[in-house]
């Protein structure tokens, strides 16, 4: 007579304790969370996670998470995020070093350093390469961070696991004026205050019909009031708003009333709401630089600026308000760019061959 056996099931544990994978805000958030969840649906795999958020110090957060070693090390695999392996790295040598069946391995959407000067610079970027050393291999969803994983840790494994999209129709922008939209957290790296600035070196002239939404979380107390300061020294306070962080309803009127999307962030690792602009038919205009360019294609779907170049940022701005016939091309362009973009459905299956042919190995 024969014996059910059930069948053992791949313990993995998720260490998410910085940022929300239940109710993602940032593109990066967003990612991981699908990843997470596909992977949970596996009837093949069974899912923990580590969210304890109590600590607000980066540095302190892997004390916690040795505090709980024995659940964790019960699993044959974990996942970290890129954004504080920096701080965890004592904590994933040990892991290395007296766990060796754990397989780890760490999302990366961007590099840390990159945003950062001077000695810190140097010293985040030999924490985030050693890193990338200790790790059993490194998903990416994005080709700029695979080209230069590959370029700065030559026998890194990478898991090219690629960013995609729910593909919509949507509503065409309808215009009653000319509305340049920023969507996205507002902080520091996210270069708001450039868009603002550009804006104060127009004249009342050249303004008079321009409107800026800014909508997004405001993370940063202290860069929003420096920002409502440049938006009074320059007279603007009829021509910038502020939302917030809106529902996707009201959301999805801001795309459908802009102009056009102005995005002056200084780092990203792919920038998916380029792709849900341009999936509005919006132009975009952004700084060229990070993953920027592998999505913005100058004079295709929108403007690349120099970075930081304030004066040109005021320029394309005024180019694209000034010129009804480049406008449309461009917007043609961006319904173009997101029509061409990866589905849900590929990526899912992208996420089942990495279940099927690392997890459950």
């Amino acid at each position: 007579m024969k014996k059910n056996v059930m069948e053992i099931k791949k313990k993995i544990c998720i260490l998410y304790p910085i940022g929300n994978y239940m109710f993602p805000t940032t593109g990066g958030e967003v990612y991981d969370s699908y990843l997470f969840k596909k992977i949970a649906s596996s009837l093949k795999v069974e899912v923990s996670y580590f969210t304890d958020t109590c600590s607000v110090n980066k540095w302190y957060l892997p004390v916690r998470i040795w505090q709980h070693r024995e659940k964790i090390i019960s699993c044959h695999a974990i996942f970290f995020n890129s954004g504080w392996v920096a701080q965890s790295l004592w904590i994933i040598l040990l892991f290395r070093l007296f766990y060796s069946h754990l397989d780890i391995y760490i999302i990366h959407h961007h590099f840390r350093y990159q945003g950062m000067r001077g000695v810190k610079r140097f010293l985040f970027s030999i924490l985030e390469r050693i890193g990338l050393i200790l790790s059993s291999a490194v998903i990416t969803p994005n080709p700029y961070t695979r080209t230069i994983i590959r370029r700065i840790v030559p026998h890194c494994q990478v898991i090219f696991l690629e960013m995609a999209f729910r593909k919509e129709k949507r509503p065409c922008s309808c215009h009653e004026k000319i509305r340049l939209l920023y969507v996205g957290t507002v902080y520091k790296r996210k270069g708001v205050f450039y868009l603002i600035k550009a804006l104060g070196m127009m004249n009342k002239q050249e303004r008079k019909n321009i409107h800026l939404d800014v909508v997004g979380n405001i993370s940063s107390k202290n860069y929003y009031n420096k920002l409502r300061i440049l938006v009074s020294k320059n007279g603007l306070e009829d021509v910038v708003s502020f939302s917030g962080r809106v529902s996707d309803e009201e959301l999805r009127n801001y795309y459908s009333k802009a102009y056009c999307f102005v995005f002056p962030s200084l780092l990203e690792g792919y920038g998916m709401v380029l792709i849900e602009a341009m999936s509005y038919g919006l132009p975009v205009i952004a700084f060229n630089n990070s993953a920027i360019p592998f999505t913005l294609k100058d004079g295709k779907n929108g403007i690349l600026v120099e970075n930081k170049n304030v004066k040109a940022l005021k320029n394309a701005i005024l180019a694209l308000c000034n010129d009804v016939n480049f406008h449309s091309n461009l917007s043609k362009g961006a319904l173009v760019t997101y029509n061409n973009v990866r589905s849900l459905f590929d990526l899912d299956n992208d996420i089942e061959k990495f279940i099927t042919e690392r997890l459950l190995k």
